[in-house]
Formats: structure tokens, C-alpha cells, sequence
């Protein structure tokens, strides 16, 4: 991890997830990659009157056996081989405070994020502090949970589902100029949300995508304070607003966020590794979405940014030498970030999956403009996200307003 990233402290989120019946078992009976099915996991202790579940968009674990001292949690991807982003989110209370060890067991991965909890689903805090133990490969982590009569959630991340989401969105509609509709639908008939930000006539637009990937939670937190910087009233959002149009969509990913999946959507594919052959519904309608906005009668895209989380800040790009519209603005931007910004260093690779089938190398070909991976650190404290999206919106902004100017 880079010196820059920073820890998590803590992070308030409107949340409002619906609890419903559960089934004892396990998660995620797999049989075959494009059936994958997911069931809730509920255990209580008679014995010791401690219950677990996972009936909340994207509650994840696959199993628990209660021990003579101790709850073992096992954690498995949705198929593997997979990228190594093991998702878990449960919730445990009990009939009397006290405290309990829960041992985490992944099989196909490793404990990637660090614990963080939440008493009402709405305000999160990290709880780093309550791992007591962890296997030098990563397999097996052991925590020291307190737990009482009122309910507490453990995950990897804090939840930001399609309802946080969404109430997001809701908050956006407050504003003029916001448009909001579906433009397709999931494996599992779940909507694909896109927001239109702007003046409808504008003829230059900008396209921002995020949550391929349903644990990287980060990234859609860092893509929403992003989008927030355009719709102020601030002098340069205004009249950005007015020369550009800027289209969301939020949350490409909803199956697999609501079922608490690795990497993958329902039919076991990962999103953005489909931008070749668009097998999928999701990266099928996302595409044509952008396409629609490259037709627009004298209708120009100017950029793509599609927003991720890894270990650290870092734009992920096609080659330098890649010629795109317009021509060096990824070089600046990051350039104006950095110095806007002095004390924190956003990194740049610009050689990253280059020849693979993602969302940014398919823009880069086949609409030849600039196309950036935006990934922000899974443990980057939450003011600091939000600050760097900030600023990184306005230096966008403001730049493209010039480069359209030097154009006329």
C-alpha cells in the first residue's frame, strides 16, 4: 500500500435496508456459472442466545458452525477462479451483552477488507481493532465481537446498495437540470438507473459508470461526492452544466451488489471483461447508452470515467502514446490534481489491462476519447475520498470548459 493511502476512520451514510424471513444453509450453491444461485444464511444459538443473519442487500457469508468457544464463518466467491475481493457482511446480536470470537475462513481468497461496523446501518466505524488474530496467508482472520440486544452489522465496507444508492439519486432530483430513467435491465429484471446532469441540448457530454465490481464499495462513495461537485451552484458547475451534459450510471452491477457476489453479475461473468463481446445485458445497455450520446447530431463524448477501488488513488488509462480526443487531457489533468492537491499524489498506469476486453480500453478504441479507471483505496478515510473527488471534479471541469473555449 502507497504512503498516500490513508485509514478509514468513520463514515455517515443514509441507509434504509427492509429485513425479511430466513433459511438456514449456506450461500451461493453454484451449478454451473450461468445459473448462479444465492440463499440468506441464518443461524441462532439456543444454547447461548445469539443469532446470526445475512437478510440485507448484500449480506454474504456461506456458512457457520458454532464451536465450543467460538462462530466459524466460512467465505467463498461465487466461482472461481476469481479476482481477490472477499465480500462479507453479516449481522449478529444476542440476548445479553457480552463478547463473543467469530473466526473468518476464505476459501478461493483472503481477507482483503478490514472489518467495519455499524449499530444502525447508518453510521459506520472502523473495527480494525477487533481483529485478534490473522493467518499469515490471509486465510483465516479472528475477531473479538461485542454484541448485545440491538442488532450490529459486520462487513467488509459499509453498505452502499441500490437503496443508498438510490436515495442519493433522490436527493439529485432536488436540482434542476437532472434527469433521471432506465435505460435496460439486469440478468434478474433489476433496473440499470442512468442520470442525465445538465443542460438536455448541450451537444458535448461525459459519461461515469461505476459498481461493475460489487465489493468496491469506495469507488462508488468517491463517484458520488464526484457527481455532487457538478450539480453545485457554484459559478463552474453552472456553466459546465450549461456546455456539457453529464450521464450516470451509478450502479452497472445491481445483482451482484444485492447478493453480495466478489466480482461477477448472476450469470457468473465478470462486467468489465465484457467489453468485447457484450454478452451481457448489463454491458450491453450501458454501451448503448454511450453510443446513443456519440450519435447525438453533432453530438461529441469528451470523456469516460468508470469508478473502481484498489489498494491506493490511481487512474488507470489506455497508453500515452494512444491518440484520443482531446489530445493530452489526461496527462493534464492529473498534473492540475497534483497541484491543487500537493500533499496527496494521484498515481497513473497507463499501461494497466491495456489489451483486455474493459470498459475503458473498448471507449479508447472505439470512440477515441479519453478513458480512465478511477480507483480509489479501499481504506482511504472517507474525508479524504471525498476531498480528492472534489477537487479532481472541479480541475475536470474547469479544464474541459477551457478546452471547448480554445476549440471555438
Amino acid at each position: 500500500m502507497c504512503a498516500h493511502t490513508h485509514r478509514f476512520r468513520r463514515v455517515f451514510l443514509a441507509a434504509a435496508i427492509s429485513a425479511a424471513g430466513l433459511v438456514v444453509g449456506s450461500t451461493n450453491a453454484i451449478a454451473d456459472p450461468s445459473t448462479l444461485i444465492s440463499t440468506e444464511v441464518s443461524y441462532e444459538s439456543k444454547e447461548h442466545g445469539i443469532r446470526f443473519d445475512t437478510d440485507f442487500p448484500g449480506g454474504k457469508i456461506d456458512s457457520l458452525v458454532e464451536k465450543k468457544d467460538h462462530f466459524e464463518i466460512t467465505i467463498k466467491p461465487e466461482l472461481e477462479p476469481i479476482n481477490d475481493s472477499a465480500w462479507y457482511a453479516f449481522r449478529v446480536k444476542a440476548d445479553s451483552e457480552r463478547e463473543i470470537q467469530v473466526r473468518l475462513r476464505y476459501e478461493g481468497g483472503s481477507h482483503r477488507y478490514a472489518p467495519k461496523i455499524s449499530r444502525d446501518r447508518v453510521n459506520w466505524e472502523s473495527a480494525e481493532n477487533l481483529v485478534v488474530s490473522r493467518h499469515p496467508t490471509g486465510r483465516e482472520v479472528t475477531l473479538n465481537i461485542p454484541v448485545g440486544e440491538k442488532s450490529l452489522w459486520v462487513a467488509g465496507q459499509e453498505i452502499v446498495s441500490e437503496k443508498e444508492v438510490g436515495s442519493w439519486m433522490k436527493g439529485l432530483s432536488t436540482k434542476p437540470d437532472v434527469d433521471q430513467s432506465v435505460i435496460g435491465q439486469s440478468v434478474l429484471g433489476n433496473p440499470l438507473h442512468r442520470v442525465a446532469i445538465g443542460n438536455p441540448d448541450a451537444k458535448d457530454s461525459i459519461f461515469i459508470l461505476s459498481r461493475q465490481h460489487p465489493p468496491e464499495v469506495t469507488g462508488t462513495i468517491g463517484m458520488m461526492h464526484f457527481v455532487d461537485a457538478i450539480n453545485t451552484d457554484s459559478n463552474l458547475a453552472k456553466k459546465f452544466r450549461e456546455n456539457f451534459l453529464t450521464v450516470i450510471v451509478p450502479v452497472a452491477n445491481p445483482d451482484g451488489v444485492e447478493r453480495g457476489y466478489w466480482r461477477s453479475n448472476a450469470n457468473g461473468v465478470d462486467l468489465n471483461r465484457d467489453w468485447l463481446r457484450f454478452t451481457q445485458p448489463e454491458t450491453k445497455a450501458i454501451r448503448d447508452e454511450m453510443l446513443t450520446l456519440r450519435d447525438r447530431e453533432n453530438g461529441r463524448l469528451w470523456l469516460f470515467l468508470d469508478f473502481h477501488s484498489t489498494f491506493n488513488e490511481v487512474f488507470y488509462t489506455p497508453p500515452r502514446e494512444t491518440e484520443l480526443f482531446p489530445p493530452g487531457f489526461t496527462t493534464q489533468w492529473v498534473a492540475a490534481i497534483d497541484k491543487r492537491m500537493p500533499a496527496f499524489e494521484m498515481l497513473r498506469d497507463d499501461g494497466h489491462n491495456a489489451h483486455r476486453s474493459t470498459s475503458k480500453a473498448w471507449v479508447a478504441r472505439e470512440l477515441g476519447i479519453h478513458a480512465v479507471t478511477y480507483e480509489f483505496g479501499d481504506e482511504t478515510q472517507r474525508d479524504l475520498i471525498r476531498d480528492i473527488a472534489i477537487n479532481s471534479a472541479e480541475e475536470m471541469m474547469r479544464l474541459l470548459l477551457e478546452r471547448k473555449a480554445d476549440m471555438q
